[in-house]
């Protein structure tokens, strides 16, 4: 094992808790991908095809056409669930997908198409930007209400095993308006770091920006018990954010587990499998 590498793994932790302990809040929104979810939301350098969502980027570096779920039920609440599905066909041009999420209870719903493309610019460096609509059905309204907007995102790999990331959404800040409400969808920033202290440790750790919302400071760490298992934990702060779950991975079939413990509104679990064909 790097010993300098592992070394600014843990300093780098060592930052991020003492902010959280200052009191840094968070937000309520977690990313998409039950392996972003177990690592503390800090998805912005993770490749995985819920980079579709958290970092188009990363969408660069998947090689397989590809197909994800995900499902999950925030809180635990009955009949509130989210859910989504990813499609992602490299190409010798670039890597295309194709991004759909739904999540609501009766009489309010809200559905998330997405067309992303990311390019490899460099051994190093790669690109991605994806192009939205976001619908919300409305209980006042006859009919659904949408918007466009965009989101886009870098990732820079150096030579010793850092990644760092940046992912910037809705910069354009699109709203929907209803007869009663004008509801602002999410604007802000993510930047973030990965630390591969060796072939089977992995430290990530990111700050999120948002628009009208605290920053929200992230940290996970997981843990490769054999190629095919993999241990996760993560923490977000304040109000204080716990999370844990596993991987496995079967020939060309990914399952990923969480469940994250908001300290006020309880628990989360998802799930998410990938296919890669």
């Amino acid at each position: 094992m790097n010993r300098t590498i592992l070394k600014s793994g843990f300093l780098t932790l060592a930052v991020l808790f003492i902010s959280l302990l200052k009191g840094l809040s968070i937000g309520e929104e977690t990313q998409i991908g039950a392996k972003e979810v177990s690592l503390g939301n800090a998805g912005v350098v993770l490749i995985t095809p819920f980079s579709v969502f958290n970092n188009q980027a990363a969408l660069a570096y998947i090689t397989n056409f590809t197909l994800a779920v995900d499902y999950r039920q925030p809180f635990m609440i009955n009949g509130f669930a989210q859910k989504c599905l990813v499609i992602i066909s490299p190409l010798p041009v670039a890597t295309f997908a194709f991004s759909l999420q739904q999540k609501g209870i009766d009489g309010y719903t809200e559905t998330h198409f997405g067309l992303a493309f990311a390019k490899s610019l460099g051994k190093k460096f790669s690109a991605g930007i994806r192009f939205n609509y976001f619908l919300t059905g409305f209980p006042e309204q006859t009919k659904s209400l949408g918007t466009f907007f965009v989101d886009f995102g870098v990732i820079y790999k150096t030579a010793n095993n850092l990644t760092f990331g940046l992912h910037i959404f809705n910069p354009s800040r699109a709203s929907i308006e209803s007869l009663n409400l004008k509801s602002k969808l999410p604007s802000g920033a993510t930047s973030g770091i990965a630390v591969k202290g060796s072939e089977n440790l992995l430290f990530v750790s990111a700050v999120a920006y948002c628009i009208d919302k605290p920053l929200n400071i992230t940290t996970g760490i997981e843990y490769k018990f054999t190629d095919a298992f993999s241990l996760r934990f993560g923490l977000s702060g304040k109000p204080i954010q716990h999370s844990a779950g596993f991987g496995y991975k079967y020939k060309n079939v990914i399952v990923d587990v969480a469940l994250a413990h908001h300290e006020t509104l309880g628990y989360t679990p998802s799930i998410s499998l990938g296919l890669n064909l």
